[in-house]
């Protein structure tokens, strides 16, 4: 969404330094409050609600009525994330497709004249995620897998482009940097540790959750993210290669 925000080099990253901060304290305050109304254990996890969430609320204020309010409060939450996330993901979407990196990228490259928006990225991302709720009609865990590969593409689009950063600094290559500059020495720091970070959560993210491994407790993320990436490989052999055009470095510069 940078392509949408003035100013984009200090804007966008302070931003996301501030989200983490303020989202991070706010976390912290619910996961205490959280550990102090938990109350028995295997009923919670066991709760005939099927969400441990409500039953904690339950325990801690022991009215239905309270509960259900508070439960609103969460889905109010969840349901203001689910547009944040869809503007996002819809902008990612369309601006791949302005470079030629998806199928059909002229149909999804296309902003509404009038909206204003790339409706069209936002279709596909809908319907996606349509298809991604249907899962659960048949099958819990696949849907739980399905849901727990974003957690893994997330540190994977960390990980890799921090991993060639770090490569350019080794080879001494010319590192464009924006505003903000930690130094070299704090910053390859910074970067090596970020790296070895996120391999380490890599490796343990596609690991079961139980013993011993069942067909339903199975953690599918692992298989389905290979799939994934056999996918676009498959798509970048075929058709990719010959259309992906590479950002022009002047032109980003120029637009920001």
């Amino acid at each position: 969404m940078s392509d949408e925000v003035k100013d984009a080099q200090k804007k966008v990253p302070l931003a996301m330094v501030y989200s983490v901060i303020i989202n991070g304290a706010m976390a912290f305050s619910f996961i205490i409050v959280l550990l102090f109304c938990l109350g028995d254990l295997e009923e919670t996890l066991n709760t005939p609600t099927g969400y441990p969430i409500i039953q904690v609320v339950y325990n801690a204020t022991g009215s239905k009525a309270a509960t259900s309010v508070f439960t609103v409060f969460i889905l109010f939450n969840a349901t203001v994330s689910m547009f944040s996330s869809l503007a996002s993901v819809s902008r990612l979407t369309w601006a791949f497709a302005k470079d030629n990196g998806l199928p059909f990228s002229r149909f999804f490259s296309a902003v509404h004249p009038t909206l204003r928006i790339p409706i069209n990225a936002l279709g596909l991302v809908a319907f996606i995620i349509i298809l991604i709720q249907l899962i659960n009609v048949g099958s819990t865990s696949a849907l739980y897998a399905v849901v727990s590969l974003s957690t893994i593409g997330l540190y994977l689009s960390y990980v890799l482009p921090i991993l060639f950063f770090v490569l350019a600094k080794l080879r001494g290559d010319y590192i464009a940097y924006g505003p903000f500059k930690l130094g070299h020495v704090a910053g390859l720091a910074t970067n090596i540790f970020a790296v070895l970070y996120g391999i380490f959560v890599l490796i343990w993210l596609p690991f079961p959750p139980y013993m011993p491994v069942t067909g339903e407790n199975m953690n599918y993320a692992g298989p389905i993210l290979l799939a994934v990436i056999i996918f676009a490989l498959i798509d970048w052999f075929v058709s990719g290669r010959k259309r992906f055009v590479v950002p022009d470095e002047t032109l980003l510069r120029r637009d920001s």
